[in-house]
């Protein structure tokens, strides 16, 4: 009796276990073995398919930004203007950055003049006016080391007993109207003091004629001559090579300068990249101070829309094909039922923050419908190839 009701007992238990676990062990294999996210259906005619959400979007739109920032000098463009590629559409102040642009030009005319001229060598009238400066110098230095002349320090002699005697003479006029009450503004104490200049002048001069060539001044004009006599041999035997190469190098940097100064006169104008509507434009003012990167307008190509797919999860991706067909329903416009083809699939997924991998898709349309206007929803039928139907489970 014990044992039966033992037997009993286990059957129960184990009866219950199997209620409670089973389930949830047939539910977790379904689980594993079904797709991630995309939800397979059969049409009337047998071809299965998965049905994911899209989005209306022009195949070219950009937000447009300056480079650089600057002071806004004009907004050319409001919502809904049609513009051309190339047109200016807003501008930064360019003052500074034209600037900018001369004096980087003027640096490579110079830069590249030099050049010029070290790769040509000195023209013979460059020589000549070398040959004569060092002749000039040399003469100087000789001159200066002879010291003066005979004649040169009789003259110098002379002059001095010249400045005496009218200084004599201006003194002996001065002392005989010396003691008057006006005596300051007196032509006889202006006359002396003029000859007493004079007098100092000629000393000087008859003192150095004397003396003999100064040291520091031979010293002086010896630099000079090995001065002249240096650039003048530089110039016959031409220019060294390490000469001329880092005059190439400076040419090369001045040009790379005028580069990006032109660049960045060139990114203060913005200029639209393609054809196409000004859909936005963000609120800002003339003399306003624009930080580089920040958004200024958007312009789009609203006469090619197309649907852009982000909830292709990696077994969609997996099992679909570029250039299928793809049916599409816009509920918006009342159901409006375009057709398209799928044109591309992302090879690499967007992450998200629970981990699961999507992937971009793009779907042309085979016809541009009136209406369809950007950021609808759209509703797109994903047709599997034959081959691929048995992964469905």
């Amino acid at each position: 009796m014990k044992k039966a009701i033992i037997t009993l007992f286990v059957l129960v238990a184990l009866a219950v276990l199997a209620a409670s676990v089973g389930p949830r062990l047939l539910n977790r294999t379904a689980q594993e073995e079904a797709p991630t996210s995309l939800v397979q259906a059969t049409d009337q005619t047998g071809q299965t398919y998965v049905t994911v959400q899209g989005t209306i979007m022009p195949a070219r739109w950009m937000q447009l930004s300056f480079p650089l920032g600057g002071y806004l000098t004009d907004v050319g463009v409001s919502v809904g203007i049609t513009v051309t590629a190339g047109q200016t559409l807003a501008t930064l102040s360019t003052a500074e950055l034209e600037l900018d642009v001369q004096l980087a030009e003027s640096a490579l005319a110079a830069r590249e003049a030099n050049l010029s001229q070290l790769q040509n060598g000195p023209t013979s009238m460059e020589l000549e006016v070398l040959e004569a400066s060092y002749e000039a110098t040399v003469a100087a230095y000789e001159k200066l080391k002879e010291g003066p002349t005979s004649s040169e320090r009789s003259i110098a002699e002379a002059d001095l007993k010249i400045a005496e005697r009218e200084v004599e003479q201006a003194q002996a006029a001065y002392d005989a109207v010396r003691g008057r009450p006006d005596l300051g503004s007196r032509p006889e104490a202006m006359q002396l003091e003029r000859a007493t200049l004079e007098y100092q002048r000629a000393k000087a001069s008859y003192e150095l004629a004397m003396a003999g060539p100064d040291r520091a001044a031979l010293k002086g004009a010896l630099s000079q001559v090995v001065s002249a006599k240096y650039q003048l041999e530089k110039a016959r035997s031409g220019t060294d090579l390490s000469t001329l190469r880092s005059a190439e190098a400076a040419v090369m940097q001045a040009r790379a300068d005028l580069s990006r100064s032109q660049t960045a006169l060139n990114q203060a104008v913005l200029k639209a990249p393609f054809d196409g509507v000004i859909t936005s434009v963000t609120k800002v003012e003339t003399g306003d101070l624009i930080s580089a990167g920040q958004a200024i307008l958007t312009i789009a190509d609203l006469s090619q829309l197309q649907v852009e797919i982000k909830d292709l999860d990696e077994w969609g991706a997996a099992n679909v094909t570029r250039n299928q067909s793809v049916d599409l329903v816009v509920t918006a416009l009342n159901n409006l039922a375009p057709r398209g083809r799928l044109a591309y699939i992302a090879q690499e997924p967007t992450i998200s923050a629970n981990g699961v991998a999507t992937y971009l898709a793009i779907v042309t349309l085979d016809t541009q419908e009136p209406g369809l206007l950007w950021g609808m929803t759209v509703r797109a039928k994903l047709y599997l190839p034959v081959a691929k139907r048995a992964g469905f489970r």
